[in-house]
């Protein structure tokens, strides 16, 4: 993917070569996709050369008399990226979206270079889509502008970035069997290399790591301890002498018993003593408590009914002879079809802005880019998936199937 090798390894190294041409190429891959919805044709774009070209002697005589469509990245990165193709080949173009077949001598109005920037803005917005996703930021461009090259040097001064060297990648399109030629993407050496840096997951900008100062020298080690003296283990103690137990007390004697008689019942100091306590019926007649029965006379226990236990008689599950036809009964459904739906995103619109959409409005779905859409079959979401490019037609590859409770709910 690389040209002159020598001013190439000067600015890039091999692999940072490698890297733009090969995102270039994936970005323009799904262009040419976009292309091709627009055309009805199949729309191919392979092969990209990188080359580091100087400024001063950049020249594009292969594409005279050319025509340049300019890019402004406004979003995620900064730059400009200008493609350059001849104007023959953007009749060819014309022809085939105005369905006629116009002249080599067309002149390119103001309606023509409106179709021109139409189909760049399809192309380059869904490149920048692609980018997006490749580098992990939103990226946002500006309208395209057409301007058609009259005198090289003029436009070199007032469109390419006023710059020592630029960095041209040349690419080869295919459009069935109605052109097969070739066109030069230019940009500034700035925006080539933040494209790479946040590719490669590094900043070219970046300061270089420090060295770690050197260690202080480690200080003299103290002069050692004298040795503690030896251990001496101390004499051993005599034994006490024997002490005799002190004798036991005598047991102790309870006095003889003598009862004490009862006092006789007195009033209280200054009230003057009442009658008995059994002049005073008691203030409630509780009945009398009745007296239990003889022995035998209580009723018997009562007790629970006796509980009837049996075996309980399962039923034989060996017996298959009910669902022998049933794997076969699937059959019937096999065939038959269902619509299955693959949903990028949605929004909400008021009927006067829906009035306002024309040819070049970018409506905002609910989903960042890069973000998995839904597989929706007759209406249930069952699964999500990742966007792929299978042979320049969109697909979709499942990376999760959603559980029978949450493909149930509503869509």
């Amino acid at each position: 993917m690389s040209g002159d090798a020598s001013m190439n390894d000067e600015i890039f190294s091999t692999l940072e070569v490698d890297t733009i041409g090969e995102i270039m190429n994936i970005s323009m891959g799904s262009a040419a996709t976009a292309a091709s919805t627009l055309l009805d044709n199949k729309v191919s774009i392979t092969t990209p050369i990188v080359n580091v070209v100087d400024f001063e002697t950049f020249e594009i005589k292969v594409l005279e008399p050319a025509i340049a469509v300019e890019i402004q990245y406004v979003e995620g990165i900064s730059g400009s990226n200008i493609l350059l193709l001849r104007q023959s080949d953007a009749i060819k173009i014309l022809s085939q979206m105005m369905q006629s077949e116009l002249p080599e001598d067309y002149v390119l109005d103001e309606m023509a270079k409106s179709a021109i920037c139409e189909l760049m803005n399809q192309m380059m917005g869904s490149s920048a889509t692609v980018l997006s996703c490749f580098l992990g930021r939103s990226i946002n461009i500006s309208t395209p502008i057409t301007v058609p090259i009259e005198e090289w040097g003029s436009f070199k001064e007032e469109h390419l970035p006023n710059e020592q060297n630029l960095l041209t990648i040349k690419f080869t399109l295919s459009i069935d069997t109605i052109l097969d030629s070739e066109f030069i993407s230019v940009m500034d050496i700035g925006l080539a290399k933040e494209i790479i840096a946040v590719s490669l997951n590094f900043d070219s900008d970046s300061d270089p790591v420090s060295s770690p100062e050197p260690a202080a020298p480690a200080p003299a080690p103290a002069a050692a301890p004298p040795p503690p003296p030896a251990y001496q283990a101390p004499p051993p103690a005599s034994p006490p002498a024997y002490q005799a137990p002190p004798a036991s007390p005598p047991a102790y004697q309870a006095p003889p018993y003598q009862p004490v008689p009862a006092a006789p019942p007195m009033a209280p100091p200054g009230y003057p003593a009442g009658p008995p306590a059994a002049a005073y019926p008691p203030p409630y007649p509780y009945p009398p408590y009745p007296q239990p029965p003889a022995y035998g006379g209580w009723p018997p226990p009562q007790t629970a009914d006796p509980v009837l236990v049996k075996n309980y008689a399962f039923n034989d599950f060996a017996d298959n002879s009910g669902v022998t036809d049933q794997p076969h009964n699937l059959d019937l459904v096999m065939n038959v079809p269902v619509t299955v739906t693959v949903e990028l995103g949605r929004t909400r619109r008021k009927i006067k802005e829906i009035l306002e959409f024309g040819q070049g409005t970018i409506v905002e779905l609910d989903k960042q880019a890069g973000s998995q859409v839904d597989v929706i079959v007759n209406g249930q979401m069952v699964a999500r998936g990742d966007v792929v490019v299978v042979d320049d037609n969109f697909s979709i590859r499942i990376t999760e199937i959603l559980k029978a409770r949450d493909s149930l709910s509503p869509v």
